[in-house]
């Protein structure tokens, strides 16, 4: 059975039993929509190929895609840039910033929302999904990662999951949890107004035993209502006035 088809099974499984599960990713997004200004000018920090605010194009003014890699695409600009060092853009000059998986690949999150903090308008938004390591996969993966070489714990990802050699990272979990992940928001200047985790239960279902005991997981951590468990986090944030 292949990886596709074991995260389908495991997809129907959830539907059949967790048919009252929200949605992280559409929640993520309708933040993101309903926190960008007509004309405003968004951020797409870590972007990559994906592009995935193109959705905003006919409300967003300008959308400035960030990466460390000169791309092109969708959006009116692109920047190349260390993400982990620098953030190049006009202090007090956008309106949203967006990130979606980058956070877990920095060092130092707290100076990266220092620089986010200069960069948004005063009341400006920062709206953010990341891995949440209470979440036993992701508990096994930072496990590994202080206990293996980067690159070893990559290639180790890679044989478990089936995962491509480009799709794995190095990690480093500096504040993946929701209480750390607010604490140093409201450090850095922010207001943190949600910090909420949602279903990741795909992300372990490289089979389908392990398919079926994510989503028992996901039934049980529902039943017991248990916060702050799940898969990844959203968070949006708010830059005081």
């Amino acid at each position: 059975m292949t990886r596709e088809s074991a995260k389908e099974w495991a997809h129907l499984l959830g539907e059949k039993h967790l048919h009252q599960e929200i949605n992280g990713y559409q929640v993520f997004l309708k933040l993101i929509a309903d926190c960008c200004p007509e004309g405003g000018v968004v951020a797409d920090l870590g972007c990559g190929n994906e592009n995935f605010l193109t959705f905003l194009l006919q409300k967003a003014g300008r959308i400035i895609g960030v990466d460390d890699r000169a791309l092109e695409g969708n959006y009116q600009l692109y920047l190349q840039a260390d993400l982990e060092r620098e953030l190049p853009l006009p202090p007090a000059g956008i309106d949203l910033i967006a990130s979606k998986f980058l956070l877990e690949h920095l060092n130092n999150p707290a100076a990266f929302f220092a620089r986010i903090n200069t960069a948004l308008c005063p009341g400006g938004t920062l709206v953010l999904m990341t891995p949440n390591i209470r979440y036993y996969p992701y508990t096994a993966n930072y496990l590994l990662s202080r206990l293996l070489p980067q690159q070893k714990r990559m290639t180790l990802v890679g044989l478990i999951t089936g995962r491509a050699a480009d799709e794995i990272f190095p990690v480093a979990y500096a504040c993946n949890t929701p209480s750390r992940l607010k604490r140093i928001l409201e450090e850095a200047g922010f207001e943190a107004v949600q910090a909420d985790t949602y279903s990741d239960f795909l992300i372990s279902a490289v089979n389908r035993p392990l398919g079926a005991l994510a989503v028992a997981y996901e039934k049980l951590i529902n039943y017991l209502g248990i916060k702050g468990m799940k898969g990844f986090i959203v968070v949006q944030a708010r830059k005081g006035l």
